[in-house]
């Protein structure tokens, strides 16, 4: 059964404090946690194997200019929001967006988003459901079709650990078996593995401090693993992104924020089997950043990265990593593009690239915008 056979009807704890002024002296801004800066924070300084500095400043290959930004005329939506979810569903063609936090309080409104209506609609689910939380992960379980969400920070002083499955029965926690598993965080790094059958998560932050460990979720009934590593790991760190390469077995990572560095530019691969971190120095970089949005396009053929918090405060930047030739280029900023921001999400559904909401250095927003591909 389909997520479309639902009936629908309307129905991280402070970032980096200070974050919200834009770039108005955000290379000062808490460099003890990815959270509020809280005293409460044991994170220490690491020695990391690079720092932003040792990352030459990119020069972009530009892509046409033909990708050009619309912002989509969509009404009666979530409210403005920032550190949510989006993720596509292939099987109804349906964008899903779940929990984040509005005013500064964390929910767990389940949204979806039809790109050929540009209708929001909001979903109301009896029983049991995740808690409300922000900085989550989400993925789409194709081989189950279903919403898969996991870990993130509530109101409060709460994280999460938890694994949680939507489907046409509503929601279900998959993680009841799973006596080992990672530390409870937020603002990992995630990444979906169809053939294996899992979810992979690494680094994120509670007020316990950073992490820079790697687990498997089995999606068939769990249990967590950790993934072993020996060498050099990406130094502990939050606020980043990761992506899956099937053909190879491996886990990229990129960005994010440390405790002496709040904008990380430094870019791994890990091989899963392996066990073994190597760090990506190719000529083209994304500049150093935290907060962006991420998600995979084209047929599994690009991964994007979309806007983000940087030195200079939020940008507009949207950035393509080419998976057949590992390398990454810039979207030509010429033609109009979303206001700068960060903590937003992103999805490509319909052969189009697709963000919602995060937060402008003022405020969080409620706009959606779309990108379609050159022509």
């Amino acid at each position: 059964m389909t997520f479309e056979r639902l009936s629908t009807r309307v129905s991280r704890r402070a970032l980096l404090r200070g974050s919200a002024a834009g770039a108005a002296g955000l290379g000062a801004i808490a460099l003890v946690g990815c959270g509020s800066g809280s005293s409460k924070s044991t994170a220490t300084v690491a020695a990391s194997p690079t720092s932003a500095a040792t990352i030459p400043p990119p020069s972009p290959t530009v892509l046409a200019a033909r990708q050009a930004w619309t912002r989509v005329p969509a009404a009666g939506g979530p409210t403005a929001r920032r550190d949510h979810s989006l993720t596509f569903n292939p099987d109804d063609g349906l964008i899903y967006l779940f929990g984040g936090r509005a005013k500064g309080v964390a929910d767990n409104q389940l949204w979806t988003f039809d790109p050929a209506t540009t209708e929001w609609r909001q979903i109301a689910t009896a029983g049991v459901a995740p808690l409300p939380r922000f900085a989550h992960n989400a993925s789409y379980d194709r081989a189950k079709n279903r919403l898969i969400v996991a870990l993130g920070q509530g109101n409060g002083e709460a994280f999460f650990n938890d694994v949680w499955a939507f489907d046409a029965s509503g929601w279900t926690q998959l993680d009841a078996a799973s006596p080992d598993r990672p530390e409870i965080r937020y603002g990992a790094g995630s990444a979906y593995d169809s053939a294996g059958a899992r979810i992979i998560i690494s680094h994120g932050f509670t007020d316990r401090g950073r992490f820079d460990d790697t687990w498997a979720f089995d999606l068939n009934g769990g249990p967590w693993t950790k993934i072993a590593t020996s060498g050099a790991v990406p130094i502990k760190r939050c606020l980043t992104r990761c992506l899956w390469l099937p053909a190879s077995g491996s886990l990229l990572l990129f960005g994010g924020q440390t405790d002496a560095n709040p904008f990380l530019g430094d870019f791994w691969t890990l091989d899963v089997a392996k066990g073994v971190w190597i760090e990506n120095k190719p000529p083209v970089l994304p500049g150093p950043r935290n907060l962006y949005g991420a998600t995979l396009g084209e047929g599994g053929k690009r991964w994007y990265a979309v806007s983000g918090n940087t030195a200079a405060g939020p940008t507009a930047e949207t950035w393509v990593y080419d998976i057949a030739s590992s390398a990454w280029s810039l979207v030509d900023a010429s033609v109009a593009a979303p206001p700068a921001r960060y903590s937003t999400d992103a999805a490509y559904a319909a052969g189009k690239l697709y963000i919602f909401g995060g937060n402008d250095g003022k405020g969080e927003i409620d706009d959606m915008w779309t990108l379609s591909p050159a022509s």
